[in-house]
């Protein structure tokens, strides 16, 4: 039997990533079309609709282009620099020529288009911090997590000084546990997180409310570090540290809440922890977020039937807030059809991630899909009114060509991967069977 007589086939797009996304996209339209049916139930201005329809269409085809390159590639320093520097070119020209919109700096406007750097900047961090890590064979592994912070650490001054505080913290979140993806030893980083998380919000909170029952959290997280230092040897320099970190972490939080948080940013915290005290602004954002949700109830009102976008009562209901105008629409059972959309994508890498037996390509993996999670959790969180109001978009939904576009780049960076692995093995089984 000659070798020449097999073929590799070709692999289509997989069906758990692109009908999902073909799904969401399509209900983000419709969604979009029904913001703009005015109080006498016709279609007003469409434009916004008709260029989130080119968005998306450049998307896609993205994801097919991008499916067909070989992602290794990004293993190489030599293509990751042009493309991180080019990030942090983009970010730079906010300053320099980007209009004020709210009193932010946040895009670069090209030939009337907004374009959003810090969208791409999630992607540079995910690709370059995995890049970095692929070294791990020749450097030490905590000093490759050093370096890789130093290479996002301009990205994340950069876009928080815009400003863009959730942003910012989106991308140091991303950065962060791609890195832990990277580093060996899972269960003992995974305890040392957890000690020093519990510590630091222990402080924190206890800081902020005043109230010291806030301090158990605390002791809980000291008492798992106890337990964590007597169980091996080779973990005690780890989890001591770790500790350490906890309360620094703590006590730089308090620092930041009191002196570096700009005054909205406050305001978003104070109106998450109390939004029926907040009458204006934020408060009142969530408010009738919720309002709006809570009026779709189990079934929606139907298309065009939300009255608290048509009386603009819901701020940003094309952007931010654009589940709260899908939810008072299509209600509970809508809401929940949405989410499993996002979760068979989200659950859909992750098993790619874990099946991988490349850690360049996991690390990609975890941190795309981190990205969508994160991003998903915080907006809907934000309408919900169990986090504090950010500015983070609904990937595929809300109104924007940069979250759009660079949602679909990652997932025709996901597809790429499915289809290098499934091609090795295909060449693995020609050489079997020969």
């Amino acid at each position: 039997m000659k070798l020449e007589s097999k073929k590799i086939k070709r692999i289509k797009a997989d069906p758990y990533l692109l009908i999902p996304s073909i799904l969401i996209s399509f209900i983000g339209i419709v969604t979009l079309l029904s913001t703009t049916i005015d109080s006498n139930g016709q279609f007003g201005d469409i434009s916004i609709v008709k260029k989130q329809v080119i968005f998306l269409l450049i998307g896609f085809i993205v994801y097919f282009l991008i499916s067909l390159f070989d992602v290794s590639l990004f293993k190489y320093i030599q293509i990751i620099i042009p493309i991180y520097v080019l990030t942090l070119i983009l970010l730079i020209c906010v300053y320099l020529f980007g209009p004020v919109i709210n009193n932010v700096q946040r895009w670069l406007v090209i030939g009337g288009v907004q374009l959003q750097p810090s969208e791409i900047a999630k992607v540079t961090v995910i690709l370059t911090t995995a890049c970095i890590f692929s070294l791990r064979g020749k450097y030490n592994q905590w000093v490759l997590l050093l370096i890789s912070f130093l290479a996002m650490l301009p990205i994340f001054l950069l876009i928080y000084f815009e400003p863009a505080g959730s942003m910012s913290l989106l991308i140091l979140l991303i950065w962060f546990l791609v890195a832990f993806t990277g580093l060996s030893d899972q269960l003992r980083n995974s305890i040392a997180l957890l000690v020093a998380g519990l510590v630091a919000i222990s402080i924190f909170l206890v800081s902020f409310s005043g109230n010291w029952l806030y301090i158990l959290i605390g002791v809980v997280g000291t008492i798992i570090g106890i337990f964590a230092f007597y169980f091996r040897d080779s973990w005690r320099i780890i989890v001591s540290v770790s500790f350490c970190v906890g309360v620094l972490l703590g006590l730089v939080s308090m620092f930041l809440y009191n002196d570096v948080l700009k005054d909205y940013q406050r305001k978003r915290i104070e109106a998450f922890l109390n939004p029926t005290q907040s009458t204006q602004d934020i408060g009142f954002n969530v408010n009738q977020a919720r309002i709006a949700i809570g009026s779709g109830q189990i079934f929606g009102k139907g298309f065009g039937n939300g009255t608290q976008s048509k009386r603009d009562f819901l701020p940003e209901h094309q952007t931010d807030f654009i589940f709260a105008s899908f939810a008072e629409e299509f209600g509970l059972v809508g809401s929940l059809f949405l989410l499993a959309l996002y979760g068979i994508i989200i659950i859909r890498i992750l098993m790619i991630a874990i099946g991988s037996g490349d850690t360049f390509s996991s690390m990609i993996l975890v941190g795309i899909a981190m990205k969508i999670l994160f991003e998903v959790f915080i907006n809907i969180g934000t309408n919900l009114g169990v986090i504090p109001a950010t500015g983070i978009p609904l990937p595929l939904m809300s109104a924007g060509g940069t979250i759009t576009i660079m949602t679909l780049l990652c997932l025709g960076i996901v597809q790429s991967i499915i289809n290098r692995q499934d091609t090795y093995k295909s060449v693995n089984n020609i050489i079997d069977n020969y």
